[in-house]
C-alpha cells in the first residue's frame, strides 16, 4: 500500500469518526422522557423510607460518646461473625412462571 492510499484512508476514516461523534453528540441535547425523570422513584423511596426526615436534614452536632459496652461488643462481634456467610439453601427454590 502507498502512503497516498494511506492517506486517503486515515483521512476517510477521521471523517467517519467525527461524523459518527457529531451524531452522538446531537443525540444527547435534549433528554428523552424517561432520562427526564431518571431516578426520581429512587430518591422517592429513600426520601419516604425515614423515620424522621427532619433529623436527616439537621443532624446532631454531637456525637453518641457512651453506651452499653457488653451490648456493643456483641452487635458487633454477631455483625462480624455472620456477615458474608449466609446458610445453606436447604430446599430447591423452584420458580413456577404461567403453568
Amino acid at each position: 500500500m502507498n502512503s497516498s492510499n494511506f492517506n486517503r484512508m486515515r483521512s476517510g476514516a477521521l471523517a467517519l469518526a467525527a461524523t459518527l461523534l457529531s451524531a452522538c453528540a446531537l443525540t444527547g441535547a435534549t433528554p428523552s422522557a424517561t432520562e427526564e425523570h431518571f431516578g426520581e422513584s429512587v430518591r422517592h423511596m429513600v426520601e419516604h423510607q425515614k423515620a424522621n426526615p427532619e433529623a436527616s436534614r439537621n443532624p446532631d452536632p454531637h456525637p453518641i460518646m457512651e453506651g452499653d459496652g457488653p451490648r456493643l461488643e456483641s452487635v458487633l462481634e454477631t455483625y462480624r461473625s455472620d456477615t458474608g456467610q449466609p446458610a445453606e439453601v436447604e430446599r430447591d427454590i423452584l420458580i413456577d412462571i404461567g403453568q
